[in-house]
């Protein structure tokens, strides 16, 4: 499909109504996930369904198609617009390419958050939510909750060590589509490459790119770490799981079933939380394990030559003074 044809099917209003609605008995959501079952964030939509289906004594159950069974990051979009997926779990920036979502690129301007704990605390204060409404009012699909602390992202290659900001010239990284994290490895001079997650290995393997950038969680559910031997902590965006819906589907629900889908969210991400944790505790053993090679480049340095990078959208992809108001929220 074409950039053109692609923004215009982005474009288009809910053309078919959401399994939600059209489903006899039980309502069933179709929950499409890219994320492997190996991976940890998965562990937020087994809760999710567990929760969902006990809180309402199976009125409502929640199906999950791990592993890109429904498609690709950007299918997933198009499924979550179209009705075809009732919800997802995603990266707020994923909304990036849907009509009323370019604002939430905000989230990935370098180190603007301090911590996991702080940018999920601050992705749900009404900063936020005011752009999750807007992304619901003109795209049809809304954000409904974020939960879930992701491990920091960092610089994962199959070349050489990252010891410093210029080791990351040249080299051609996979990046999730969203602009605000391809407008910062362009700045750092290396050459961001768009793929779909469950793409990645094969890539690599093939020297199609020399890696990715993200956190321990994916690179050990994807095992990544066995076609890329260095591992740069480099802490640059502190990330947390957004919980996609159909907005139809979510109009059509009563209040408190609203409320119901936002704790059962929670919980799970509590669980992923918790998966996360574990799995950073002893993630760099495993790496070490595999013959990854980590280091730990000077983060001042990164945060100096990054520190203006989000100029280029103030005011054009998201409101003047965006980054200022979260920054003074995270203080």
């Amino acid at each position: 499909m074409s950039a053109i044809k692609r923004r215009a099917a982005l474009a288009l209003p809910l053309l078919a109504a959401p399994a939600y609605v059209r489903g006899q008995g039980a309502r069933e959501i179709r929950f499409g996930s890219a994320w492997s079952t190996t991976a940890t964030p998965h562990a937020a939509l087994v809760e999710f369904a567990k929760q969902v289906e006990a809180k309402t004594s199976g009125r409502i159950k929640a199906r999950v198609f791990p592993d890109s069974q429904l498609g690709d990051i950007q299918a997933l979009i198009n499924g979550l617009q179209l009705g075809t997926v009732d919800m997802s779990f995603l990266a707020i920036g994923n909304a990036g390419v849907l009509r009323g979502g370019a604002a939430l690129n905000v989230a990935y301007t370098p180190y603007l958050f301090p911590s996991k704990a702080k940018a999920e605390q601050i992705a749900n204060t009404a900063v936020f939510r005011e752009m999750y409404d807007s992304l619901a009012s003109q795209s049809g699909v809304r954000i409904f909750a974020v939960y879930g602390q992701r491990s920091p992202r960092a610089v994962h290659n199959s070349v050489r060590p990252v010891n410093r900001a210029a080791d990351i010239a040249g080299l051609r990284l996979r990046v999730p589509p969203i602009d605000g994290l391809r407008l910062m490895f362009e700045k750092l001079g290396a050459r961001p490459v768009v793929l779909g997650l469950g793409d990645t290995y094969m890539a690599i393997s093939r020297q199609q790119v020399d890696g990715h950038e993200n956190g321990l969680d994916a690179a050990v559910g994807f095992r990544w770490y066995e076609v890329a031997k260095h591992w740069a902590v480099t802490d640059h965006v502190f990330e947390t799981g957004a919980w996609y819906v159909n907005e139809r589907l979510w109009a059509g629900l009563p209040s408190a079933d609203r409320e119901l889908l936002i704790e059962c969210a929670r919980l799970g991400g509590i669980e992923m939380s918790k998966a996360g944790e574990a799995l950073d505790a002893q993630a760099i053993t495993t790496l070490q394990g595999a013959g990854v090679a980590i280091t730990r480049p000077d983060l001042g340095e990164f945060r100096s030559l990054l520190a203006d990078v989000h100029l280029q959208s103030e005011g054009r992809v998201w409101p003047a003074g965006l980054v200022d108001r979260i920054r003074t929220l995270a203080a």
